[in-house]
């Protein structure tokens, strides 16, 4: 068992003064400490007693324990502001807090001539200042940890080899290139996410061309891909293609003859589109992924688009998602839906009902409102899935008759 001292620094080192450094004494009751550090009582509170008598005799005024003036029983433990904690430490054998602390702040500051890109080196040398102040002055210093020790260094050694890497590349790849471990870029990815976000602003490896396995993307219709190959022509394909989200590079360029681009949430009812497509672009997608919002970003800004899904909540809700994530406007599509037969209404569920009330207050999706009202009013979600809609019906809609 610990001395009486090493629980006397445990109490510390958790308190407030340890955390972020004393303005005043640090003082604790006398018997709530004994009871807390388990000797309150027989044999072991009377050798507590002792080992705190001789520790503060020899202190010199560091350690006092506090006495009623009338009968001399001891009331509270106080550790001097100044001087005391170094001293409680030292004579554990311990580095106290504040040494922690500043050792932690040297740890951001080393960093500082870390070579990243030119565009990150400002935020970079900003983010690491604040984070050498948090570790001096207590504050979480979250993603990194107190004590962290070899986890940290680990840490910042991944976030620069993210800052850095020149992808695209799969995640394992660009670990084992980074931190010579296949695994330890997964085993830290949510701890690099908040850092990247505090530094650029964006917390996906993918941004930085990192993917955990390629999106992707399937499509039929007049597309043009130019790479630095050449150029790719898809209008003459007759079923749909399926491409990784990685054939579309930052150096490519996208063109479409297409006069506008149709969104369709059902596998199924995208191929059936597909095989009578009289010159669309069709993308298949429901919530967007990161494949199809880079597509769909690469297209040119004039092109109208449509989607066309299911018009239950859900279905409206992936509109709203399409919208906020590619900001583009994203016309509906034949969502005005039509009553179910009585024997097979599906009632309308909680998520339902929450999806519903959410939309309703967004005045930005105002066009949906009717079907979402009419919905909730019925407590029934009708014949929702598209794949009752005829395929003419939807190429009519579209002035394509």
């Amino acid at each position: 068992m610990d001395g009486i001292l090493h629980e006397f620094a445990k109490l510390y080192q958790g308190s407030a003064a340890g955390r972020k450094g004393a303005s005043r004494d640090f003082t604790i009751d006398y018997e709530t400490f004994l009871r807390r550090a388990g000797r309150a009582d027989g044999d072991e509170r009377e050798m507590a007693e002792r080992e705190l008598a001789a520790a503060a005799s020899r202190s010199e005024g560091m350690l006092v324990i506090d006495r009623q003036p009338r009968t001399g029983m001891p009331t509270l433990l106080r550790l001097s502001r100044t001087g005391g904690e170094e001293w409680l430490f030292r004579e554990i054998g311990r580095t106290s807090p504040s040494e922690c602390r500043q050792q932690l702040a040297a740890f951001f500051s080393a960093y500082q001539s870390t070579d990243v890109p030119e565009q990150w080196r400002s935020s970079w040398a900003e983010w690491l200042a604040q984070m050498s102040d948090k570790a001096l002055s207590g504050e979480t210093i979250q993603p990194f940890t107190r004590g962290g020790g070899d986890v940290n260094h680990a840490l910042m050694h991944a976030l620069a080899g993210v800052l850095n890497w020149r992808g695209p590349s799969l995640i394992r790849y660009a670990s084992t290139a980074i931190c010579g471990d296949s695994k330890q870029l997964q085993q830290l990815e949510s701890r690099l996410r908040v850092a990247l976000q505090s530094i650029t602003g964006n917390d996906s490896l993918e941004a930085f061309g990192i993917y955990r396995k390629p999106r992707l993307i399937t499509f039929h219709g007049p597309l043009q891909l130019e790479l630095d190959g050449g150029i790719i022509e898809f209008a003459p394909f007759p079923a749909a293609v399926t491409l990784s989200e990685l054939n579309f590079v930052s150096s490519s360029h996208l063109a479409t003859s297409a006069r506008l681009c149709l969104t369709v949430e059902n596998e199924d009812t995208f191929h059936e589109l597909a095989a009578t497509n009289p010159g669309v672009l069709l993308i298949l997608t429901s919530y967007p992924g990161s494949g199809v919002l880079r597509l769909i970003g690469m297209l040119p800004d004039d092109l109208p688009f449509h989607h066309f899904g299911d018009s239950d909540p859900a279905g409206s809700d992936i509109l709203r998602d399409l919208r906020e994530k590619t900001g583009r406007t994203i016309a509906p599509l034949l969502i005005e839906g039509a009553p179910s037969p009585r024997h097979a209404q599906q009632p309308l569920g909680d998520q339902d009902i929450r999806i519903i009330e959410r939309l309703l207050a967004m005045p930005e999706q105002a066009d949906l409102h009717p079907r979402l009202s009419a919905i909730l009013d019925a407590g029934s979600k009708g014949s929702f899935e598209q794949e009752a809609v005829p395929i003419d019906e939807v190429w009519k809609a579209l002035g394509f008759a």
